[in-house]
């Protein structure tokens, strides 16, 4: 008999036993202390919390389930344009979930996505931020305002628009790689998946660019289509991550790949890719120590790599711990994916309307007058019909669908009538704005004309690379990549669409971080008709 119950005779120890707490009678008591615990929750979040008297459903308001209905089950990351359904109802605020404020609204953007002195930071529960989450430590997951300001500035030269036209060589040398791809599938005969084949140019130009050395995937019969399916996975984790960051941090921190297999083959695959960059940055030290020992002299532009220039930076040496490093380079990897879809919607369109192409080719034949003649990404900016194909591929394919809540933590911040304290997550989504008709008149037809027609549209209202101190470091290397890209492929062969449908292969039918479209869709996909050079 257990020791508790020595020297009593069996009566006492009966008596006693039936005093002790059964694990059932825990239960029995937990549980209406739990649910109370709830209801007094969802009654403070309706009635007394700061955010009660904002529009919106009080279902929304009390608990998070109601964006989980939406995102994850039964449906799947569909809460978008139920928010834009709630903006019909409710109005240009709407208080979305506890915690956020929705506004669409196109003149308020500057309030919320502020620049300069005006703090703004990112919100943890959107990006389930935690100190060992995916790509804790990179720009993307920096949520405190002079962090950010810190970090982003000792990479800012190196995505700046000078040291993009420094690179310009080393994107047509990859472009031109694509080319002689593209011209083996036309002697081939073969049906080429553009999405892919523009994944593994816009891949391998970031891995080089960022670590030194590419990935290879130009090189692969099938473009590495096994990095952009990895990359796709991490935004169709996003709404699961946001209702249990715990799960999917765990997995990526402590996981090895074979066991996050067993549950998910794709978060298997991804995490795999994420070991690419501490190889490559291994290698790229030993070139850095290589370089640096010998001779003293600055690395050419085409040796510089994002993990040179942060340890030759100005920042504190906790910012260089080579985890830090890997976020970093990993998240630029990352990044790659709305590049990729800009591309593939932007070609889709232009190949889908006879009249747009004919238009294009005229145009670029001023600067190109023959398949492969040089030209200078300077030379195609400044073509304004281009240009307006550029923007309006950018505008459809959105960049970032998902809300993006910025927090301003020093001042309230004023809409109409409502003040909006702060402290508060507050956000627009570049979906919802990019369709808004009463900008962008029949908002879902590629009408470049429009950007021509009234140049004030750009820089008011193309929200692509988001806006304000924390809008998109690359900006300038997707746009090189778009312009030079394009140029080069539509001045070199004739192309046409092969089986690919816009409903199903280029609208966006779920709100994955980045827009995806349906499950089915197999990406864009061509036939070369052919090789204008021949």
């Amino acid at each position: 008999m257990n020791s508790i119950y020595q020297g009593l005779d069996v009566s006492s120890a009966v008596s006693l036993a039936k005093s002790h707490l059964t694990v059932r009678n825990i239960l029995l008591a937990a549980v209406p202390v739990y649910l109370t615990y709830w209801a007094l929750v969802f009654v403070y979040r309706v009635t007394l919390h700061p955010l009660a008297k904002f529009p919106g459903p009080k279902l929304a308001a009390a608990s998070f389930w109601y964006e989980f209905y939406y995102d994850l089950w039964p449906n799947n990351a569909q809460y978008l344009w139920k928010i834009k359904e709630l903006h019909e109802i409710y109005g240009p605020i709407v208080r979305i979930n506890p915690i956020h404020i929705h506004i669409n609204d196109p003149d308020y953007l500057e309030d919320i996505y502020a620049s300069g002195r005006r703090r703004r930071e990112r919100d943890p529960w959107s990006l389930h931020n935690s100190d060992n989450g995916f790509l804790s430590g990179s720009l993307l997951q920096t949520m405190n305002h002079d962090t950010h300001r810190m970090r982003r500035g000792a990479l800012n030269p190196f995505f700046s628009k000078r040291a993009i036209q420094d690179l310009e060589s080393v994107l047509v040398d990859k472009i031109n790689t694509l080319v002689r791809r593209l011209s083996q599938a036309r002697r081939a005969g073969e049906v080429v998946n553009l999405t892919y084949a523009i994944a593994a140019l816009t891949l391998d130009i970031a891995s080089a660019y960022a670590l030194g050395a590419d990935v290879g995937n130009l090189g692969r019969a099938d473009w590495g289509a096994d990095w952009l399916d990895a990359f796709k996975t991490v935004g169709k984790v996003r709404p699961l991550g946001r209702q249990f960051p715990w799960l999917v941090n765990t997995a990526m921190a402590y996981f090895n790949p074979d066991v996050v297999a067993f549950f998910s083959p794709q978060m298997a695959n991804l995490a795999r890719k994420l070991i690419y960059p501490l190889e490559m940055m291994q290698a790229s030290a030993e070139e850095h120590a290589r370089q640096a020992g010998g001779y003293g002299e600055k690395p050419s532009v085409n040796t510089r790599t994002i993990f040179m220039d942060i340890l030759d930076s100005n920042l504190p040496e906790s910012e260089k711990t080579p985890e830090r490093l890997n976020a970093e380079s990993s998240s630029v990897l990352g990044g790659v994916e709305t590049t990729t879809r800009t591309l593939a919607v932007t070609m889709f369109y232009i190949l889908d309307d006879p009249a747009v192409l004919a238009k294009l080719r005229a145009e670029l034949g001023t600067v190109i007058p023959y398949p492969d003649a040089p030209v200078k990404l300077a030379q195609l900016e400044a073509l304004p019909y281009f240009s307006g194909v550029i923007s309006e591929g950018l505008r459809l394919a959105h960049g970032v669908t998902s809300r993006m809540p910025r927090i301003a933590p020093d001042e309230d911040l004023r809409y109409k009538e409502w003040v909006i304290p702060k402290g508060t997550p507050v956000m627009q989504s570049w979906f919802l704005h990019h369709t808004n008709p009463s900008i962008f008149p029949e908002p879902l037809r590629f009408v470049p004309e429009r950007w021509v027609q009234d140049p004030t549209l750009k820089p008011r209202y193309l929200l692509a690379f988001g806006r304000g101190s924390r809008s998109c470091l690359g900006l300038n290397l997707a746009y090189a990549q778009l312009y030079l890209g394009i140029a080069k492929i539509l001045t070199r062969f004739d192309l046409e669409l092969f089986e690919t449908f816009k409903e199903r292969d280029i609208d966006v039918a779920m709100d994955c971080f980045i827009g995806a479209t349906r499950e089915d869709s197999p990406g864009v996909r061509i036939k070369i008709t052919k090789d204008l050079k021949e």
